[in-house]
């Protein structure tokens, strides 16, 4: 199979992407827009926040929810299909090969190759699929940002750094401390 360029933007389509993914699997590939987005696979600080928050979501999801961790594909568009590292979504949700409806809440943890993207195009798509609730965590400075959804755009909700209590009720009640994830 022929390598594929990625410097071409607006063209990619979904089986693109799956062709791409057969020749990478060291890397995480999405596609935005009709771009593809090439990073590394996630670092080992990254996987212990993952895996952690993980936990922490699991503990407190209602019944009627589910925690679900990348990889998994969020098909948010005919050309976009991004993999947040972890997405809480109705308990319903038992097969297909992607989630096809907004989650509930979608969590990026950035890593240095995927901060731009984390913070600027995913939520722009994101918002526009109808994804109430964004977190970013950053596990090299312990924090989290929340953000929900005000119309098709993210507003900044709650931002909690380090050793101190993040505490929300929405989208479900939970609470924890950032340093909390990266130990």
């Amino acid at each position: 199979m022929e390598t594929m360029s990625i410097t071409e933007v607006g063209i990619y389509t979904v089986e693109d992407l799956h062709a791409y993914r057969e020749q990478r699997d060291d890397m995480t590939v999405q596609l935005i827009e009709g771009e593809l987005i090439v990073s590394p696979s996630p670092g080992v600080s990254h996987q212990v926040v993952s895996s952690e928050l993980f936990l922490v979501l699991a503990s407190t999801v209602p019944d009627h929810l589910r925690v679900l961790a990348a990889p998994l594909d969020l098909r948010a568009g005919e050309r976009t299909v991004v993999q947040p590292d972890l997405m809480v979504v109705p308990r319903t949700l038992v097969d297909g090969s992607e989630v096809t409806d907004p989650p509930v809440l979608a969590v990026e943890i950035l890593s240095p190759s995927s901060r731009r993207t984390d913070l600027v195009r995913k939520p722009e798509v994101l918002g526009l699929f109808g994804v109430e609730h964004y977190w970013v965590v950053d596990p090299q400075h312990p924090a989290i940002r929340a953000f929900q959804l005000v119309g098709d755009t993210y507003e900044s909700r709650q931002i909690v750094e380090g050793a101190d209590l993040f505490d929300t009720e929405v989208p479900f009640p939970v609470s924890f401390r950032p340093a909390d994830l990266a130990r």
